[in-house]
């Protein structure tokens, strides 16, 4: 956003600011359009939240869906230089007690996840090796026990969940409503905080208000990296069959236990997680 758009976008900003100074001794003007546009970006911020709600209402409403999300990361070196690498996730979700996530990296390396209603499985394309974890019930459950309990990463695993409308209204701390954009296609720009992560969203225009790309910023993290998502090929329902919640080791593949690390990469190349934007 330009500099010479800030006060036109974001009318409050400078309401806001005057406070911050008369309350340390600065003696500010503020105009009487200033005091007018507190109310409008008010309004702003509650459009930004409805449309942050309709999405996760939405989401959460689906019996299933399939999504592929084409996605780059921040990855911050020692030396404090930022590395971009990309990624690619089929995602295919049938509630409420199916999940199957396809994952290849930028250097074609893939990984799989898949959660048939008694077991997560997870595999490790690169060393060729799977584990596997029995958690029989509902798919809500099986991802805050696959991410906080198993140490797995699964990214916007919240959007997944049925209790996204709330988990959403919880974290969130701030809204505002940037703009109306038709490129690529008509959506609604929404920007928000949460206590360390700077989250900005493109929502489908429309009765099907679908996230279309994501931008989460690590405000705490040295160097602030990154985490951008496309959200390509949307189809609500769940997959037909039952073959794409079926988990089959590859030949060779040796089956570890989850706490067992495969060892990181020592070939003195960019390193793909110091201090990424990996959420």
């Amino acid at each position: 956003m330009h500099a010479r758009t800030l006060r036109k976008r974001l009318p409050g900003v400078a309401l806001a600011l005057s406070v911050v100074a008369i309350g340390a001794g600065v003696a500010v003007d503020v105009s009487a359009a200033d005091l007018a546009a507190a109310p409008a970006a008010a309004a702003r911020q509650d459009e930004a939240a409805s449309y942050l709600a309709a999405m996760t209402r939405y989401l959460a409403s689906l019996p299933g869906f399939q999504v592929t999300l084409l996605g780059s990361y921040d990855a911050v070196q020692e030396s404090g230089q930022k590395i971009e690498f990309h990624e690619r996730r089929d995602i295919a979700l049938a509630r409420p007690d199916r999940l199957r996530v396809r994952h290849v990296r930028s250097d074609g390396v893939e990984s799989l996840i898949v959660f048939d209603g008694k077991t997560i499985s997870v595999l490790n394309g690169e060393a060729n090796v799977y584990a596997q974890a029995p958690q029989p019930g509902a798919l809500d459950d099986a991802i805050v026990y696959f991410v906080r309990d198993l140490g797995m990463r699964l990214p916007l695993a919240r959007l997944f969940t049925s209790r996204a409308p709330e988990d959403f209204e919880r974290r969130v701390q701030s809204l505002v409503y940037v703009e109306r954009t038709v490129l690529p296609l008509p959506a609604h720009h929404i920007a928000g905080r949460t206590g360390n992560v700077d989250v900005q969203l493109w929502i489908a225009d429309g009765d099907q208000p679908l996230p279309l790309r994501i931008v989460l910023t690590y405000v705490d993290e040295p160097g602030q990296p990154q985490f951008r998502a496309q959200f390509l090929d949307w189809r609500t329902g769940p997959p037909g069959g039952t073959d794409a919640f079926r988990f089959t080791p590859p030949p060779g593949a040796r089956q570890i236990a989850f706490a067992v690390q495969v060892p990181a990469d020592t070939d003195g190349g960019a390193k793909r997680n110091d201090k990424g934007a990996r959420p």
